[in-house]
């Protein structure tokens, strides 16, 4: 369980909880709007809970990244899968930038970024 909500349930740690209360509380009410009104939810709301999301992620990725004192081969191992992940999301970045961006580009460059059925 090395997840936040895996660390605050064994180690009793409250840096976790608070930060996954505090994204829940910003995420969970919207899936009323959604299921119950059937309503689109607009992302822009997310703007609320997004410092919480950054700090969940950075809490998560410490703890992949190991801590200090740990053994050199493990800080290595953490230190690339930890650099892995944030490759891998400034490569998903740049590939969406031109949607997030609104430019023109060919509709096949479009549809191609359109991963779900309800994104469009």
């Amino acid at each position: 369980m090395r997840s936040g909500a895996g660390w605050w349930i064994s180690r009793r740690d409250w840096r976790p909880g608070a930060v996954l209360i505090s994204v829940c509380a910003g995420w969970l009410p919207w899936f009323w709007y959604s299921w119950h009104n059937h309503r689109t939810e607009v992302n822009f709301y997310a703007i609320v809970m997004l410092p919480f999301m950054v700090l969940a992620i950075t809490l998560c990725l410490g703890l992949i990244l190991g801590p200090a004192r740990a053994a050199p081969g493990r800080r290595h191992a953490g230190a690339i899968g930890t650099g892995g992940y944030v490759l891998l999301v400034l490569v998903n970045f740049m590939y969406l930038y031109p949607v997030l961006a609104a430019q023109i580009m060919p509709y096949a460059w479009w549809h191609a970024r359109m991963w779900f059925s309800a994104w469009i």
